[in-house]
């Protein structure tokens, strides 16, 4: 009876399970108050333009950190130190936003939690690991569905905490989540993986030059992109402007969230079905659309299921992309791989709340959502030029 009763506390609190729930907890804590943050920014005054830059600070940290932690998770074998890394610095950032008063202050204290995003590297394939070879696809597909839960979740409840308290609490919340993250990924043990080859800087470069992964980093610049202009950027702006309150904001993001939850599920179908060339050029058509359509709506019913299409297109492509990168490659070259396209698609996350702020300051926020569908329709292209390329099966 205790024999069975140990097996059980070992299987629900097996080091698999804490590193799942401490990286829910981790982008709860990144997301809960991100629906908000323009509203916010601009409210303590700044103008359309820096909140713009407030948005892609996000991704500084992550062009700057990803290739380094992908790299020396790789060269040191060890996915855990920089998996309470990125906890420990997303509870540092939140609590700069917690005391800021002034922009600049935001701009500061959501680039440090852009540093801590740049760990998701090394979290991602950190769970990977406790999954065979086979499995890891798989694996990709498992805690980046819990993880678009917590942003879900995170998402949805950021307008009702903003509207009944305040946005401070929101980053207090933060804070707390970061906390449980990091206690979570410490209690954890990192299962020791043997190189089936050396890894060198040589291996490293190399890496950077293969031409599947090429593609994919184009790719994944293009979604960040059109995401981090619209969704977290100017969307939230432009409701606000039509009179919704934050807790309507907050539930039309976290509804694409929860489109882009659905998508992830259905990539491993669609992707048996099409393969991934075709499958991502199907899913950037309804991306580009619903960004399209958007300015000339006000319905809050339509605007929804504009976002819900978007979300889902998001989630098939993504979902697609990191467990493909996980199959691809070797184990001791997965975190570089995932690092290298994790950190160049952060160029879209930077690029394009930046290039939004100053078309939305110079034309208008419709304009932001037309430059967006055309961003979106650039990946047929890709894909049209990758279609000869096969993948592992």
């Amino acid at each position: 009876m205790n024999t069975d009763s140990q097996n059980i506390n070992k299987s629900l609190f097996s080091s698999e399970k804490l590193v799942f729930i401490g990286s829910a907890f981790w982008w709860f804590s990144l997301y809960i108050y991100v629906p908000i943050l323009p509203i916010f920014s601009k409210d303590l005054g700044a103008n359309l333009g820096f909140v713009g830059l407030i948005v892609a600070s996000y991704s500084i940290g992550q062009i700057l950190f990803r290739m380094p932690i992908g790299y020396l998770s790789d060269r040191l074998k060890s996915r855990k130190l920089f998996s309470v890394f990125a906890a420990l610095v997303s509870t540092l950032g939140s609590s700069f936003l917690f005391f800021a008063d002034q922009p600049n202050e935001v701009f500061i204290g959501r680039t440090i939690t852009g540093i801590a995003a740049a760990g998701w590297v090394a979290i991602s394939v950190y769970y990977s690991s406790f999954f065979s070879p086979k499995e890891r696809s798989k694996s990709s597909t498992y805690i980046l569905g819990s993880n678009t839960a917590s942003v879900f979740l995170g998402t949805f409840l950021s307008g009702f905490v903003s509207d009944l308290f305040g946005a401070n609490i929101c980053f207090l919340i933060s804070i707390l989540s970061g906390l449980v993250a990091t206690l979570l990924f410490i209690l954890s043990k990192e299962n020791k993986f043997k190189l089936e080859a050396k890894f060198s800087t040589t291996v490293f470069f190399k890496l950077m030059r293969n031409r599947i992964l090429i593609a994919f980093c184009t790719i994944g610049i293009f979604v960040q992109f059109v995401t981090f202009s619209t969704l977290f950027s100017f969307f939230p702006i432009y409701l606000n402007e039509l009179n919704f309150t934050d807790s309507i904001v907050g539930n039309i993001v976290s509804f694409s969230t929860l489109a882009t939850l659905v998508g992830t599920f259905s990539s491993p179908i669609l992707l048996r079905k099409f393969g991934f060339w075709r499958t991502a050029a199907i899913a950037s058509i309804p991306l580009a659309l619903s960004n399209l359509l958007t300015p000339f709506l006000e319905s809050l019913s339509l605007l929804i299921i504009l976002r819900l299409i978007a979300g889902f297109g998001s989630g098939v492509v993504f979902s697609s992309l990191m467990g493909l990168i996980v199959r691809e490659f070797q184990e001791n070259y997965q975190a570089s791989a995932m690092g290298i396209f994790q950190a160049i698609y952060a160029i879209g996350m930077f690029s394009g709340p930046l290039i939004s702020g100053m078309i939305a300051s110079n034309f208008g926020i419709s304009y932001v959502f037309a430059f967006s569908s055309f961003i979106s329709l650039t990946i047929l292209m890709v894909c049209f030029v990758m279609r000869t390329e096969k993948l592992t099966k």
